[in-house]
């Protein structure tokens, strides 16, 4: 028995150390030094790994259900740089998008940095920005018109300053909060328009345009723009009926529109008394106080 003991004793004993060397590690720190590693490129990929998506594909996936492919397409389109903003601008012209998708792209465009663009690109991208303000789909308009209101219109001002007469309450305001901020992007012409919201026009003028006398102004017989056409014939038919012709803008809309007027006019014109108009009154009634929103313009500095 005991010399078992001695025996079990005698393997259970730790081999003897080497103390120098014990010693030497103990003093050196090479052990925790990691190895030295050279700059991380994003865009390098071993022969494995998937190659990223075209970035059309990456701006449908910011609508994805999951959340996971929805951050990874930002991620990709953000540093894409302007190529990613090109990308999702160009996506707002496909026709068979559905509004879900489009909102997410404009979304996208809210964040961008499109100021940081070269000039065609920017023009580009403010181009297809406005061009979105005549969707069917209010939603998708009032992002729009948010993108514009904040990265602002350029110029496409008179396009988005149009947009007051939209019937969505969020896309009118935006051009409020847009040219209320910055009235010097505003100039003769684009007051023009404005003003134009709460003119009503007369009988006698349907009677000049009506050449033909048949009580409809056609495209032929208007000598006015393109837009100012569409504006005029409400229900797109191609023919301005009296009624369109001498029917203003709706209360709501002329209600924003003087209170942009009310803005640029403190804001360009401080100390002079403001311009009454009232948009809940008869349209015909407030003819004169047009009038004079007109005369104030006039007088402005071209």
């Amino acid at each position: 028995m005991l010399a078992a003991v001695l025996m079990l004793g005698g393997c259970i004993q730790p081999p003897t150390r080497n103390q120098p060397e014990d010693q030497r590690m103990g003093e050196s720190t090479e052990q925790l030094q990691p190895k030295p590693r050279g700059p991380v490129d994003p865009a390098q990929s071993g022969p494995k790994d998937p190659k990223s998506p075209p970035l059309e594909q990456d701006v449908k996936l910011l609508s994805s259900d999951l959340p996971l492919q929805r951050v990874q397409a930002d991620n990709r389109l953000r540093s894409a740089g302007s190529a990613g903003v090109l990308a999702a601008a160009r996506f707002l012209e496909q026709a068979t998008v559905a509004p879900g998708a489009t909102i997410e792209a404009l979304r996208f465009l809210e964040d961008a940095d499109i100021q940081g663009l070269d000039v065609p690109a920017r023009e580009e991208v403010l181009r297809l920005l406005a061009g979105v303000l005549r969707h069917k789909d209010g939603q998708v308009r009032s992002h729009a018109a948010r993108s514009l209101q904040v990265h602002g219109p350029g110029s496409q001002r008179t396009a988005f300053l149009q947009a007051i007469g939209d019937p969505e309450r969020r896309v009118r305001w935006a051009v409020v909060r847009r040219f209320g901020d910055n009235p010097a992007e505003m100039d003769a012409t684009q007051r023009e328009v404005l003003i134009s919201y709460l003119q009503v026009r007369t009988r006698a003028r349907f009677d000049e345009a009506d050449v033909n006398k048949d009580l409809q102004v056609t495209r032929g017989e208007f000598s006015g723009s393109d837009e100012q056409f569409a504006k005029l014939d409400s229900d797109a038919d191609g023919r301005i009926s009296l009624e369109e012709w001498t029917a203003p803008a709706p209360t709501a809309v002329r209600a924003d529109v003087c209170e942009l007027l009310m803005r640029l006019h403190a804001k360009l014109t401080p100390g002079l008394e403001p311009i009454g108009y009232n948009p809940y009154a008869p349209a015909a009634d407030q003819q004169g106080a047009v009038d004079r929103w007109s005369d104030w313009s006039n007088a402005l500095p071209k």
